[in-house]
C-alpha cells in the first residue's frame, strides 16, 4: 500500500496573504485557484524533510505499474509526490527543494495551459510555466497526461471531460500525449470524473489515473481511481504526520 500527495501552488507565506488570484494560462481559460490548493514554502520544505528523515521511499510510476499489474510488493513507507497544473511556483519554490533532497515527483501537465515562451514570476497570479521550463526540470519531474484543452470546469460538479463527446476526449488526450512522457498515466482535472471516463481510459490502455479522493491506496484500489491527499498551507506538521502515518 502507499499514499499519494498532491500539490499545486507552493508560495512564500507573504504571498499567501494575497488570497485567491486569477489563473493565467496559454489557452485563455479563466478561473481562480482555491486557497486549499496552496501550500507555503517553509511548510513544504518541512514536510519533505520529515519524509526523508523518517525513511520514506519515493515512488516512481514504473513501480506503481508493477505493483498493480505484476503484483510486485512496494517498499515499506512508500509515498508518491505529485503536482498538478504546472504553475510558476513549482519551478521557483518546489523544484529547488526537491532537487536538493533528491526527491522525484510526477507532474500532471495540461499542455494547452503551457506557454511557448518563459515569463517573469508573478506573485499576483497563478500563471502557468512554459514548455522549455518544464523540460529543464526533467531531472526531478516526470510528466503525465492532464488533458490538453479539457482542464475546464462548470462549478464544482463537472469538468469538460465529463460532458464532451468520446471522440473529442480522445483527440484531446492524444494531443497532450504528444508532449508528456507518461502517455498512459492520467489525473482527472479538478478531481472531477464519472464512470464513463474511467471506462474510456481503461479501453484505451491507460494504466494509472489519479483522483483527489483521500485515502491509502492498496492492491484492491482501482488503478484508474488512485486516491491523493491535498496538502494545504493550513495543515500543520502534526496534522501532516497524522495523514502520512494513519
Amino acid at each position: 500500500m502507499f499514499k499519494t500527495l498532491v500539490f499545486h501552488e507552493i508560495r512564500p507565506e507573504k504571498e499567501l496573504e494575497l488570497g485567491m488570484r486569477p489563473v493565467i494560462v496559454a489557452n485563455g481559460y479563466q478561473d481562480q485557484l482555491p486557497m486549499p490548493l496552496f501550500n507555503s514554502v517553509p511548510l513544504f520544505e518541512q514536510e519533505m524533510v520529515y519524509l526523508k528523515e523518517n525513511g520514506y521511499h519515493f515512488l516512481t510510476l514504473d513501480e506503481l505499474k508493477s505493483f498493480f499489474y505484476e503484483k510486485k510488493q512496494l517498499p515499506d513507507k512508500s509515498i508518491l509526490i505529485t503536482f498538478d497544473d504546472c504553475f510558476q511556483s513549482m519551478k521557483k519554490h518546489a523544484y529547488p527543494i526537491l532537487k536538493k533532497m533528491n526527491i522525484p515527483a510526477v507532474c500532471f501537465a495540461p499542455t494547452g495551459w503551457l506557454f511557448e515562451t518563459e515569463s517573469d514570476y508573478s506573485p499576483n497570479e497563478s500563471k502557468a510555466l512554459s514548455f522549455q521550463e518544464l523540460e529543464n526540470m526533467r531531472d526531478v519531474f516526470t510528466y503525465a497526461n492532464h488533458t490538453h484543452d479539457f482542464h475546464v470546469r462548470r462549478g464544482i460538479e463537472a469538468s469538460k471531460l465529463m460532458w464532451e463527446t468520446t471522440e473529442n476526449v480522445l483527440k484531446d488526450l492524444a494531443k497532450c500525449s504528444q508532449w508528456v512522457e507518461e502517455t498512459d498515466v492520467f489525473a482527472y482535472p479538478f478531481g472531477l470524473y464519472d464512470e464513463k471516463n474511467v471506462a474510456l481510459l481503461k479501453e484505451h490502455d491507460f494504466k494509472l489515473a489519479f483522483t483527489t479522493k483521500q485515502g491509502t491506496t492498496t492492491i484492491n484500489t482501482h488503478p484508474l481511481e488512485i486516491e491523493r491527499y491535498v496538502i494545504p498551507f493550513t495543515m500543520n506538521m502534526e496534522e501532516f504526520e497524522q495523514v502520512i502515518t494513519k
